[in-house]
Parts: C-alpha cells; structure tokens; sequence
C-alpha cells in the first residue's frame, strides 16, 4: 500500500531492509531521478578502511551521486547515537537546504527511527566519578573483578574486550554503560514526526537471501578480504577495536590467528550475517503499515522502476 499525504514538512526518503536486499542500488536510482542525496544509515560504513567486508559502496556503484556520512571515522573511534543523530540532521538539513532530497540508506534500525520519529537522546558526559571508582578497584580487586563486572554489564562486550588489560577492560565498562543510557528507555519521540517521509522497505524470499549472502562473502574473499584485515592489525587495531568486532572482521582475525582456517571464517561469517538478517527484521516488520515493501527476489530490475515510480508519485504531490 502506498502511502501519500501532503505536507509542509521537509520531504525525506528512507530505504530499509535486510542485508543484500539491493539498498545501495535502489537508493542511488532514486537519487539519479529525483535530484537526491543518499545519507548512509549503516554503522559500518562510517569506519576508514574498512571497505570490503563491509561492502562498501565504491564509485562504479554510487554513480556520482553525493555519499554522507561515509568514512568519518578511524577504527577505533566511537560514535554515539546522540552524536550520530547530531550530524545526520545537520547533513539532512543542508541537503534539503540546497533544494535537493534526502534519501536515507542502510539496515541500522534504530538509527533510522531514531531519524524519522524524532528521537531525542541525551548526551552522555564522561563520568569522572565512575573512571575514579573503576580506578579504585582495579587498586584494590585487580582486573578479573573488572572483568566480571562488565561481563555482567554486557556480555557481548565482554567477548570482544582483552579482559586482561585494564585499560580496556575499563574503557569497555564505561562505553557499555553509556550505551545502556541511550538505550530506549532513556529516549524520547518527537510529539510530531520531523518529516514528510516515505518509507521504501525491499524484501527477499529468505532462502534466497541466504544464498546472496553466501556468493557476496564469496566476491569479497577475492576481493582482498584477508589483506585488509591485515592492513588493519598492522596498524595496531585488532578484534577488541570497536569496529573490527564487527561481522566478518573478528572471523578473519581469528582466522589470521590461527584458531581456524578460512572455509571456517567464511561460514561464521554467514551464520553471523543471518542472524544479523533477523534481527534487521525486527526492526523492520512486514505489518508495519509505515513501510512500503517491494519484493526484490525474482526481477529486480522491475522492482527497481516500481519503487522509482511509487516515489516519484509521492514527491510531486503538493
């Protein structure tokens, strides 16, 4: 069901989904005909250098269309959510500024509410109080009583932290709460949705998205998978960096350590990206009424002029 209205709000597109469900492709066809600029919507693509197990788009894909938001910052830096939503409405503002449409792209759901409902979340300030109290029982108890407190903060951090170096152990616990504090309970919707927005959702019949995920770890291995991960060690990084511990970063660097050999990565890799695929659709309900889906499994190249054509309808209304 397309869903049309009339506004006086600023007019923003979105395109959700799964992992390789043709988001990239969708997006910069819809900036090519509609004068837009595509704002990305995926973590992963804000880290330098880190390009092809991400897969990244790259200037063959993108057309010449304007990419924000790609590439801003190093491996290790971290990006809030409060400072993610500070800069893409910058970014949105400008685009929209200059008379142009902003198209939003990625499979981050939370950021991409975050951005259409309005979601206010508060900037967390260092707590100097908690570094001092970290410091205080690192004194007293050593680093396994700081090892275990953030294993029962957040156990997934736990798994990508060196829970023998104190520094790190320290950092992480401070990082996990601060990401517990943007969590949902301490955000709020704006009373009224900053945008005109149209929301464009591609799906792909399950089984067959699997098998895309399979043949795209397939092109990225002879992609230089592998030799990236290992620029990326050489320059000092490893999977306790925020962003090597990332999908189809900590394989390799397990793979490169030697606990397995690369078939292995490769389909750890997969059975990572497949649970990434359910939790997008999480976020992403088939019954949401706010999301236009289009079925991209058997012509999408069809489906492609569809979504252009029901876009194109939405933004000429006045």
């Amino acid at each position: 069901m397309i869903h049309q209205t009339t506004s006086s709000k600023p007019k923003l597109v979105a395109v959700i989904g799964a992992t390789a469900t043709g988001k990239t492709t969708v997006g910069v066809e819809l900036a090519l005909q509609l004068d837009g600029e595509v704002v990305n919507v995926d973590s992963r693509l804000f880290y330098r250098g880190m390009d092809v197990a991400t897969a990244k788009p790259g200037t063959d894909e993108t057309k010449g269309v304007p990419h924000h938001l790609i590439d801003i910052l190093d491996p290790d830096e971290h990006f809030s959510v409060a400072e993610y939503l500070r800069t893409v409405r910058a970014v949105i503002a400008d685009i929209s500024s200059r008379g142009k449409l902003p198209i939003l792209v990625g499979g981050s759901g939370q950021y991409i509410w975050a951005i259409i409902e309005g979601w206010e979340v508060p900037e967390i300030e260092p707590d100097l109080k908690l570094r001092a109290e970290l410091e205080s029982k690192l004194s007293s108890d050593g680093v396994a009583s700081l090892a275990q407190q953030l294993n029962d903060t957040s156990p997934d951090v736990a798994k990508v932290t060196d829970l023998k170096n104190p520094r790190r152990v320290i950092r992480a616990i401070e990082r996990a709460l601060s990401d517990r504090d943007e969590s949902d309970s301490n955000r709020s919707k704006a009373d009224e949705h900053p945008f005109d927005h149209f929301i464009v959702g591609l799906k792909v019949e399950r089984s067959i998205l699997h098998a895309r995920v399979v043949d795209r770890l397939t092109a990225i291995e002879e992609s230089g998978w592998v030799k990236e991960v290992e620029g990326l060690i050489a320059r000092g990084y490893s999977d306790t960096t925020r962003a090597l511990s990332g999908i189809g970063y900590r394989q390799v660097v397990g793979h490169l350590e030697g606990q397995y050999d690369l078939d292995e990565a490769i389909r750890l890799t997969a059975v990572a990206t497949n649970r990434l695929i359910r939790q997008q659709s999480n976020w992403f309900k088939h019954d949401d009424a706010r999301i236009n889906w289009f079925d991209m499994t058997d012509d999408p190249v069809a489906t492609t002029k569809s979504v252009l054509n029901a876009v194109s309808d939405w933004r000429i209304i006045e």
